[in-house]
């Protein structure tokens, strides 16, 4: 079928060429490998490190793509025929350096594409492997603005950037009554977690609200020192962006001191059982974002259908309720899967098919449990899927989530402002 990005295909095809020549990856990676009947997807993510829990929820949002459909459709049909999905993992250690090493390993290993980082920071060194070896990547979780900003044409991401996610959270938040005057915001100084917290200050500038601090910090920092500031400062609402363990650092700091703003918005993993468990008594009230969860109004699609039915196979797969994180995760994989088909060409996949199939992710739409899934092409967003839905969420005393903005999706009324420490 004749597309529209010919002048594109043709430049990736002579970037493969060139790739070949100088034999960035090997002759496995590159020529199609050895025969096979599987798909080989190669996972590079963080299985150990500090940043293992996210890690560990990207590996079961794959591992719940590959086993669902190798067990319900016997794999991908090509031709007739079916291939299963066969998924290689290789450890980021929540390191870059280790990140771009297993991106090549899984590369000279002859993965057909390559399923993406939990983190950011590792996938922004993912990212370079992955162009200089003209294979495709999907990451279904990765959601710094930094890695579309820089135009690569071999990776896509199914999560919407951080900085309309958290911006988008932000504005909900700031609408509820009474209306916030006055914001502090703070953040853990790398990628992810700068973009977010500067998404979550640009919404209350934006909305007229007095931004009394913003500052980042390092990711072993001591929160009673950020708290005894904010606390001198008295804002309405308290924005941070961070991984679950600085989220948790926070409110054990500020239920220590007696800080109670009017609410705690932090992003990312407030709706994850680590940091539930990891803040206790303080997890409930607690505002999140997200652009997912099993109560969500969206119609399923391929594999599951509705969102709630992949929580439920999730949890009889792995004991655990799913978040975005893992839902994303999954939907890369089943984007994949419809990207394969369409192709048409049976494993292992050789350079021109690699480059045929960025073609068909430019131009694809897939509707899943986790929401229509299309990637942009050009522009500050290019390859990542912008149109999933931000939900401002809030956690019960029981620790569910409650989708409480915007307006049109909310499901139930905030807690707002949320009870002092020893009020609850």
């Amino acid at each position: 079928m004749p597309r529209k990005h010919d002048d594109r295909r043709t430049f990736l095809k002579s970037v493969g060429a060139a790739a070949t020549t100088v034999g960035l990856a090997g002759c496995a990676g590159l020529g199609g490998g050895p025969e096979r009947d599987t798909f080989l997807l190669g996972a590079v993510t963080s299985l150990s490190g500090d940043l293992r829990f996210g890690g560990g929820v990207t590996q079961r949002g794959y591992d719940m793509w590959a086993d669902t459909i190798n067990r319900e459709q016997g794999g991908i049909e090509i031709g007739g025929d079916t291939y299963e999905v066969e998924v290689e993992y290789a450890d980021a250690q929540s390191n870059p350096s280790a990140g771009a090493d297993a991106a090549s390993q899984m590369i000279n290993d002859g993965a057909d594409a390559l399923l993406g980082p939990y983190s950011s920071n590792v996938t922004l060194s993912v990212c370079p492997i992955a162009e200089q070896n003209s294979i495709p990547h999907i990451t279904g979780s990765a959601e710094s603005p930094q890695i579309w900003q820089e135009g690569y044409e071999y990776s896509f991401g199914t999560i919407p950037t951080v900085s309309i996610i958290g911006n988008e959270a932000t504005s909900a938040l700031l609408n509820l009554e009474p209306q916030p005057e006055s914001v502090y915001v703070t953040g853990v100084n790398e990628p992810f977690s700068e973009a977010t917290a500067v998404s979550m200050r640009t919404a209350a500038e934006d909305a007229g609200v007095t931004v009394e601090n913003y500052e980042l910090f390092p990711r072993d920092t001591d929160y009673t020192n950020v708290v005894s500031a904010a606390q001198n400062a008295d804002p309405d609402l308290h924005l941070h962006g961070g991984h679950i363990g600085s989220h948790v650092d926070l409110v054990s700091a500020a239920s220590q001191l007696g800080y109670t703003p009017n609410g705690f918005l932090m992003h990312y993993g407030v709706n994850t059982g680590s940091y539930k468990e990891g803040a206790g008594a303080q997890a409930p009230y607690t505002f999140g974002a997200t652009v997912w969860i099993p109560s969500v109004d969206r119609s399923g699609g391929v594999l599951f259908d509705s969102p709630q039915a992949y929580a439920d196979a999730a949890e009889a797969a792995y004991g655990s309720a799913p978040d975005y994180t893992q839902a994303g995760s999954t939907a890369a994989g089943i984007v994949y899967q419809e990207a394969l088909k369409e192709l048409n060409a049976a494993p292992p996949l050789s350079q021109d098919d690699k480059d045929e199939l960025i073609g068909i992710l430019e131009e694809i739409e897939v509707n899943t449990f986790y929401g229509n899934v299309t990637f942009e092409v050009g522009g500050e967003y290019h390859h990542n899927n912008i149109n999933t839905q931000t939900l401002l969420i809030q956690l019960g005393e029981d620790g569910s989530p409650t989708i409480v903005g915007p307006e049109d999706a909310a499901t139930g009324e905030p807690n707002y402002p949320v009870p002092a420490w020893d009020e609850r």
